[in-house]
């Protein structure tokens, strides 16, 4: 089983449903260091998906390059496009969905947050759309961008300003780029966060129903998070239903996990789930705990996003040549 850890590294007030355009603070991104206990000492090297409000803040920036060194970790680009620059404002609901969003903009904002993220000598390889909320104008972004890996499919959901990704894959593929919830033939590999349909064709049926104009959207919103779906995400859920969920993936032939979690869920107080410092050590504790169950159950490896590029085009490489045999 291949393991990706990712973190959104990130500003703080997002979870307050305010999605401001103005300089923010990230004071939360010195809290990382209680991860050491983790990463450090299970052997995991986790990809850092980091926001423009870090970039282009030194000390934190300074703080990432840090981490990066420490935990072997990979420094990946995390696009919050309501607070990106260009900022251009429109009259519709925040976030602004990207697709209603030219793609000349997008591409600014993309390149803005790419350059602000740049040591001199490479660029991120990696990505992640805020609020998931990717779509074929942004795919083709990375594509001309030289990202290898994006991670913005979140399966299983559908929200306003959000992901609207209900028959995703739950494992790693080359995506459409017209439809990048669909398999393809894109240059960029797809690691969807690991959320799994509780059986399988539910997906397809909440799509048919999120169609209809007699089912409330938010209905399906509801039904898929609460009902339909098993996330296998620490930070969500108990260890008994991650652990369930780590076994329906292996069952039905999952070969990768990919594990997400917010900066700000290290700060007490500047999230809805660890609101204070001894739910962040059950927090950790418990991503420690899961993490070791998978090392132990499923001689679970590590790999940053980028590293997971080159396992999967030879996988890709190797198919093309059987078919030609």
């Amino acid at each position: 089983m291949k393991l990706l850890v990712t973190i959104d590294v990130e500003e703080e007030g997002l979870f307050s449903g305010n999605y401001s355009r103005e300089e923010s603070s990230a004071s939360n991104v010195f809290e990382l260091d209680l991860l050491d206990s983790v990463f450090l000492e299970l052997n995991v090297r986790p990809t850092l998906l980091v926001s423009y409000q870090v970039a282009n803040k030194d000390k934190a920036l300074k703080k990432m390059f840090g981490l990066k060194d420490r935990w072997k970790a990979e420094i990946g680009a995390h696009l919050h496009h309501w607070n990106t620059p260009p900022i251009v404002f429109d009259p519709v609901p925040q976030p602004t969905p990207s697709e209603l969003m030219s793609t000349d903009l997008l591409e600014s904002k993309a390149s803005s947050l790419f350059e602000s993220l740049s040591d001199g000598q490479s660029r991120p390889t990696s990505f992640r759309m805020g609020r998931f909320n990717l779509g074929p104008k942004m795919f083709q972004v990375l594509e001309r961008m030289g990202v290898k890996v994006d991670s913005s499919i979140s399966p299983l959901r559908k929200s306003y300003g959000g992901p609207d990704h209900l028959m995703a894959p739950s494992d790693p593929y080359f995506p459409n780029p017209l439809d990048p919830r669909e398999k393809g033939k894109s240059s960029v590999l797809e690691a969807p966060v690991s959320i799994l349909p509780i059986f399988r064709g539910v997906d397809r049926r909440l799509d048919l129903l999120s169609k209809t104009r007699y089912f409330p959207e938010r209905a399906t919103e509801w039904l898929a998070m609460n009902v339909a779906s098993i996330a296998i995400q620490p930070a969500w859920v108990n260890l008994n239903v991650a652990k369930a969920g780590v076994r329906l993936h292996k069952a039905r032939g999952g070969k990768c996990l990919t594990i997400f979690f917010h900066s700000s869920e290290l700060a007490p107080g500047m999230n809805p789930l660890n609101t204070t410092k001894e739910a962040v050590r059950t927090f950790i504790k418990n991503l420690r705990t899961f993490i070791q169950w998978l090392q132990a159950r499923y001689d679970a490896q590590s790999y940053t996003l980028s590293e997971l590029y080159p396992v999967y085009e030879q996988l890709r490489v190797t198919s093309k040549e059987n078919q030609q045999d």
